[in-house]
């Protein structure tokens, strides 16, 4: 049990880790594909520690929330790194950056105006979205001259946001671990109707 949870523990810190590298390899003059090509590993350990956390009964609030701060530090910093080295590409799609950062942004306030932390939901539709965004990442960061996925991950973004922001006005409880807002919407009904299943922390 004790190397299982180093496991699940080391995919989460090493992605939290990676946010920094890109910008440490620009500061030093370092090569940026390097940054790059940390970008599929990320992904794979942000779908890998949740999957390993529950098959071994690791799962824990403590784990959810550091798993949530580690998806945020890598993508908030590859994010940022892109604005900031590779504007020239992202310049022509300036609107749809706005519109998708604002969207998330008036998002993230719902959630903590309704349940005092953000929602944790882990929607399909919030995991699709993050195989174009990623893919987007790569593109810019290994600075392809590419921007592939730019439109596949505003739509994605548009539909994983509207889910959630929906789900989090229709639902009081803060849930965890739901497929989709059905799903949530059942859950939450379970947990309202019977007083034997205990509140999701």
């Amino acid at each position: 049990m004790h190397l299982q949870k180093q496991i699940v523990w080391g995919l989460t810190l090493f992605r939290a880790g990676a946010g920094v590298v890109p910008w440490v390899l620009a500061w030093s003059g370092g090569l940026t594909w390097i940054a790059a090509a940390l970008i599929l590993p990320a992904l794979l350990s942000d779908i890998f520690d949740g999957i390993l956390a529950r098959r071994w009964g690791l799962a824990s609030t403590l784990l959810r929330r550091a798993d949530g701060w580690a998806d945020l530090c890598f993508v908030l910093s590859y994010t940022a790194f892109c604005l900031v080295f590779r504007w020239p590409q992202l310049q022509p799609f300036a609107l749809p950056v706005l519109v998708l950062g604002g969207f998330k942004l008036a998002s993230t306030a719902q959630d903590f105006l309704r349940y005092g932390r953000g929602a944790a939901f882990h929607f399909w539709s919030a995991k699709l979205w993050a195989l174009p965004y990623y893919a987007l990442l790569f593109e810019l960061v290994a600075d392809l001259g590419t921007v592939w996925f730019f439109w596949p991950t505003f739509v994605m973004g548009l539909v994983a946001i509207t889910e959630e922001m929906v789900a989090v006005l229709l639902i009081p409880v803060w849930l965890h671990d739901q497929p989709h807002i059905l799903a949530a919407l059942k859950t939450a009904r379970l947990l309202r109707n019977d007083r034997t299943i205990p509140p999701q922390v």
